[in-house]
């Protein structure tokens, strides 16, 4: 059980140490968790990471009980992708890639498919990363179920072509804001049919308008409300998280209520005093059917118990609340947080 979880970091000489441990059986074998950890790498000047992962390449084969691998900020080595991919190839693998440097010629992967059905990546998606993923995607179209996916450029650019039928879950989040960003990213939501849970933060949204038919099987939405506003009519939407609204005191639109399914959850996440009566009631009367409704209380509420409208003007980050109330036809009273563990 010591070894279950093993982290390596490749910014300091230890090749004896790490020879020796991974020598014992025993230990791969048990090894469930591995994460590879480098340092920041400069794409002008990069780390050479190849001795280190020589030897940890050695005993890839003998981990038969690996179930997660996080690789981050690493130089990565053709022979060592190689092996990697080729374990990938045989059993089922959690995977998180996060800024490495990926070599220029990658020997294609072994003829069976990988087994990957969680996948994480943080990059830039330029040459020769980009041409490394459109490889991943296609290997493991038939058991990638969940995608994320950070990227401070042009996010999905060449990889618009690539269908994922089995994607239930993606979260995409994209810092550059540019036309050519918004187009791909539109384009690659366009693409996966399969998706129930769309997470979507970033710069680069609101994206251009979707075909009607993009996005059929969405049940769980996280995004602005723009977005929401945007993505839940005629789709069957049962959860919404509405991660930002600005300062627009009407960001609740009437297209929420538009779901082809009942909205039984609803999550919002306030960064304006805009929360009064008049937006719970409206809240409630657009979405009949809630169940769940979480809303960000302020902290310094005074006296036993205190009703929404009379919080005042202020409203600094505060703590969720959830109300169980499937015809909730009135603004909830609140609490007052005595202490921390009340």
């Amino acid at each position: 059980m010591l070894f279950e979880t093993l982290r390596i970091k490749l910014v300091t000489e230890r090749t004896g140490s790490v020879d020796d441990l991974l020598a014992n059986p025993r230990i791969c074998t048990a090894i469930r968790f591995l994460e590879l950890r480098g340092r920041f790498l400069s794409s002008s000047m990069p780390r050479n990471d190849e001795e280190q992962l020589s030897l940890i390449q050695k005993f890839l084969p003998e981990m038969v009980g690996l179930r997660k691998v996080s690789i981050s900020q690493v130089n990565l080595s053709k022979a060592f992708l190689d092996t990697f991919l080729g374990i990938a190839a045989n059993i089922p693998l959690q995977i998180g890639l996060t800024w490495n440097i990926y070599p220029y010629s990658v020997i294609p992967i072994p003829h069976k498919p990988l087994q990957i059905s969680h996948l994480h990546i943080s990059a830039t998606f330029r040459d020769p990363s980009r041409e490394f993923y459109r490889l991943i995607f296609r290997a493991s179209a038939t058991t990638l179920t969940r995608l994320s996916i950070k990227s401070d450029r042009n996010g999905l650019i060449g990889l618009t072509d690539i269908n994922l039928p089995f994607l239930r879950d993606l979260d995409l989040f994209i810092a550059l804001e540019n036309e050519l960003s918004k187009t791909s990213a539109a384009a690659f939501l366009t693409t996966q049919t399969a998706i129930r849970k769309l997470v979507l933060r970033g710069r680069i949204f609101p994206l251009p308008p979707l075909p009607p038919n993009a996005l059929p099987n969405l049940r769980e939405l996280k995004a602005s409300s723009e977005m929401v506003n945007r993505l839940v009519p005629g789709r069957p939407v049962k959860e919404i998280e509405v991660s930002s609204q600005g300062r627009d005191q009407d960001w609740f639109g009437e297209e929420v209520g538009q779901s082809t399914a009942r909205v039984r959850m609803l999550r919002v996440h306030l960064d304006t005093a805009i929360l009064a009566t008049r937006m719970v009631n409206r809240m409630v009367t657009i979405l009949p059917f809630l169940e769940n409704l979480w809303l960000p209380v302020s902290d310094d509420v005074s006296g036993p118990f205190t009703r929404l409208s009379d919080l005042g003007s202020s409203f600094p980050s505060g703590i969720p609340q959830c109300c169980r109330n499937p015809h909730l036809t009135q603004v909830p009273q609140v609490p007052t947080r005595q202490s921390d563990s009340s």
